[in-house]
């Protein structure tokens, strides 16, 4: 294989001494076997240097070869420096030494700065055999402020002992005085071998499930917890002072003390006591703009910290930094008697407590470096964004419809605002103060503040990642190289991963693990937070629905796919799979008789009562809307990521269970706007369906099933769509975006130019009317800046670009299914009954009485 190059660029002016490197790297099937063959090199002038670097397969091929990699190092760079590494294949393999090795006392993992032991089955680690061991153990007080105790599960799990990083968790739950369990926990340590750096991840956790009373999701739930802080504690045992950095970006005079404190009370911003940060009695928690740094008497203020505090004596020569720290706030960092205190959740004034909602947690970072003189932590607040060419990710077909080097068009300049716009997505944070623990990284949706009065402040509302915002980043930063995009993905996702998806296996199956909506249509949140419905309104956007939970209809899982093979975190990964579970159980159910009872009568009923009127209904399972298409997603999803398993099965029954290439289109009233336009969902899930079994060369019956039912679709839309604005009067907001709406038809008949090249000139014609429309009708909008309209247009990029596309021969045949056609799939009473049977007995087979009860309980608020 030819050497992949790895640009990084240094544009803050730090000094980067041992920084982390990863980058997510695609290949093309059957490039690379073997992660061990490749080694990384610095080329300096005519020089080359190796380097030391860990390389893990994230996802594969068919053919076994990898697809991704994870790809890591530490790297040096001076500042505004720009260098080039290069991956490639060597002669010579280097054998692995293991770092880590089990001691009497724990985990003991060797450094060049000295060794790390991991305490056995305890939540705490130190520096070994030192004179300072800098004991360092996290601790969580509850809401009357006792201490609670770490109690671990087993002991550390190493997930990765390689040349340049190891890596260990521990699991577990904190514990009351009176034995009952507060919350759950999650430690990870990232421990690089060549600086002894420790890159600490703690996640916080309420497994309990909310009570949502009236399918409301408001703050002071009886499901929630509180407690009053959780604290890194680093004993030195040291005398000498602390230097402290406010600002490590900016800053170069530090604050030198025997005792410091610095507590970053809110984000800084103008919009600081933004009703973003009630708490469940409405009132708002911040009470003074940006940080107060206490030293040496003095009261020091300021808008927004990235501290860095350093002590050195004797042996230790101690640095730590918290990423993040004025975005989640409150934070705080401080030094006393020897011992540096991380405040991930600080003590606040007036004993204010923390509310983790049911099913809700939250993951917090530090760094720490105990004894590396050399170290300097300052990048940890603007770390490099690796960068590839982006003809890799087109020769891997790393994503669908991806070209590389493509001129700009009119869809990339109306994309514009999303980076460098006036109201651009790092702007539009500033406008409601998206920050603190619980709301950064999710996104305005200012789109709701269309129809405010004038002058009135905008309301508080929260998009969770609809229409896949991560997805859209993702693919932007692979086409562009552009590090904007990047924060912006991995931001999203970390708050998406944390706070949007209900983390608890307590409630109802079809919410259990599922993701939120976004905070409800034109009406602030209030006290919901992130979970869309709120006691405070008397209505809802929806008429006739005023609560509500987590639905198909808002799941979107590619971006937290693509999220986890540009980074490797793999929360990212387990969310795409608890969310293809969730969908999964949504739609098929755990299989309980009241269950099977209830579907009986919600979809089989009306169904025969059809018929005994002589009427026809059709053999389909499942709507035809989005939330089908995002279940097929979502199953393709988690076949990429467990290609051994029945996901991608599973996705075909559903497709069958959804499609006839005999549908009677006209009765499915696709043109009634409001409830008919999610179809265009469906289909661009049908067509990636396509695209994965031509992956794989399967061009079996479900795959010309799937082909047959799309081409009589996209057919029938070349025929019959038009503008969603054609007739405004069917809308209940006729606002622009639905013009953005339009751009998922252009993009299908794209699409569908290269599956049905027959009609290809019909297609590229309506395709280019529509691109058109979208974008001189967004182009003299006042609207095309808001974060619904970016996103989607980000959402569906690409097909426009690759049009070009040729097909196999054998992809575009349908003759095994072609008789089809002229047999619409109705429904015959027989059928009906023998389905009704099958529920039944399926119940019966899974009847068991406490089940029975827990699932009533569960819809009974019980």
């Amino acid at each position: 294989m030819d050497p992949i190059a790895i640009r990084l660029d240094e544009n803050h002016g730090l000094a980067r001494a041992g920084e982390p490197v990863r980058i997510g790297i695609p290949f093309r099937q059957g490039q690379l076997r073997d992660c061990a063959a490749l080694a990384l090199s610095d080329k300096t002038s005519d020089i080359s240097h190796s380097l030391p670097v860990q390389i893990t397969p994230l996802t594969h091929w068919p053919d076994g070869s990898v697809r991704w990699a994870m790809v890591q190092t530490s790297i040096h760079l001076q500042p505004n420096q720009r260098k080039t590494l290069h991956l490639a294949p060597q002669s010579q393999k280097e054998a692995a030494t293991a770092a880590c090795a089990e001691h009497a006392e724990g985990w003991l993992v060797k450094t060049t700065a000295g060794s790390i032991l991991l305490h056995k089955q305890q939540l705490s680690w130190q520096r070994h055999g030192a004179q300072h061991p800098c004991i360092t153990i996290p601790s969580l007080q509850d809401a009357d402020g006792e201490p609670c105790t770490a109690v671990a599960e087993s002991d550390w799990q190493l997930t990765n002992d390689g040349p340049v990083f190891t890596e260990a968790s521990l699991t577990g739950h904190w514990q009351r005085a009176d034995g009952s369990h507060l919350a759950r926990f999650n430690c990870t340590l990232s421990i690089c071998l060549h600086t002894g750096l420790v890159d600490m991840r703690l996640t916080t956790h309420n497994p309990k499930r909310a009570k949502h009373r009236g399918g409301l999701w408001d703050l002071g739930d009886e499901g929630s917890i509180h407690f009053q802080s959780l604290t890194v504690s680093v004993a030195t045992g040291s005398e000498a002072p602390a230097a402290l950095l406010a600002d490590a970006l900016t800053d170069s005079h530090p604050v030198t003390a025997a005792a410091i404190t610095l507590f970053q009370d809110s984000s800084g911003g103008d919009n600081w006591q933004s009703l973003n940060h009630v708490d469940a009695s409405g009132e708002v928690t911040t009470h003074y703009r940006g940080y107060q740094l206490e030293a040496n008497g003095d009261l020091l203020t300021g808008d927004r910290a990235n501290p860095l505090l350093t002590l050195a004596d004797q042996d230790l020569h101690l640095q730590v930094a918290m990423p993040h720290f004025w975005q989640n706030f409150p934070s705080s960092l401080s030094y006393h008697n020897g011992t540096v205190s991380l405040g991930l959740f600080p003590r606040q004034p007036h004993q204010r407590s923390y509310e983790l909602q049911g099913g809700e947690r939250k993951t917090l970072r530090c760094l720490i470096s105990y004894n590396n003189p050399d170290a300097q932590l300052g990048w940890a607040y603007a770390p490099l964004t690796p960068q590839l060419e982006s003809t890799i990710y087109e020769q891997a077909q790393a994503f669908p419809w991806f070209k590389a080097q493509a001129p700009a068009d009119a869809l990339d300049g109306l994309l514009k605002e999303s980076l460098d716009g006036p109201q651009n997505f790092f702007a539009k944070r500033e406008v409601i103060d998206e920050y603190g623990w619980r709301n950064f990284g999710d996104i305005f949706a200012d789109h709701e503040t269309l129809y405010q009065p004038e002058g009135e402040a905008p309301l508080i509302s929260h998009y969770n990642n609809q229409y896949d915002a991560l997805y859209g980043f993702a693919r932007q930063f692979a086409r562009t190289g552009d590090s904007r995009w990047f924060q912006l993905m991995d931001e999203l996702a970390q708050h998406v991963v944390d706070i949007d998806i209900y983390h608890t296996e307590e409630d109802r199956g079809e919410y259990n693990h599922g993701l939120f909506w976004h905070t409800d249509h034109y009406l602030p949140a209030h006290t919901a937070t992130h979970r869309t419905f709120t006691r405070h309104n008397d209505t809802s956007s929806t008429p006739g629905q005023t609560g509500g939970g987590p639905a198909a209809e808002h799941c979107y899982t590619t971006g937290l796919y693509y999220h986890y093979l540009l980074t490797g975190h793999t929360e990212s990964r387990q969310a795409v799979l608890d969310l293809a579970g969730w969908m999964a159980s949504s739609h098929e159910g755990s299989g309980g008789l009241l269950e099977q009872v209830l579907a009986l009568k919600k979809y089989d009923i009306p169904k025969l009562k059809a018929l005994l009127k002589r009427q026809h209904p059709t053999r389909h399972r499942y709507p035809f809307t989005r939330g089908t298409g995002n279940y097929i997603n979502a199953l393709l999803d988690a076949h990429l990521l467990e290609q051994g398993s029945d996901w991608l099965h599973r996705a075909e029954v559903v497709i069958e269970a959804t499609f006839h290439p005999g549908d009677r289109i006209a009765e499915r009233n696709l043109l009634d706007v409001e409830i008919g336009w999610h179809y265009l969902i469906l289909l661009t899930s049908l067509n990636r369906y396509l695209l994965l079994k031509g992956e794989l060369g399967q061009y079996d019956r479900h795959y010309q099933y799937a082909l047959a039912c799309f081409r009589h679709y996209t057919r029938w839309m070349v025929l019959h769509e038009e503008p969603f604005l054609s007739h405004p009067e069917q809308l209940e907001f006729a606002n622009h975006t639905w013009a953005a709406q339009d751009i998922r038809k252009a993009m299908l008949m794209y699409q569908a130019a290269c599956f049905d090249p027959a009609h290809k000139a019909q297609y590229l014609a309506k395709a280019q009317e529509w691109m058109d429309y979208v974008a001189s009708t967004l182009n003299d909008s006042p609207e095309r800046h808001y974060a619904r309209i970016q996103i989607i247009l980000l959402q569906n990029y690409g097909p426009h670009q690759t049009s070009d596309l040729t097909l196999p021969e054998e992809a575009l045949k349908t003759d095994q299914v072609d008789g089809l056609r002229q047999h619409p799939p109705s429904l015959s009473l027989p059928a009906l009954i023998a389905r009704i049977s099958q529920r039944l007995i399926r119940g019966l087979l899974n009847f068991r009485p406490g089940r029975e009860k827990a699932w009533l309980n569960a819809r009974l608020d019980r």
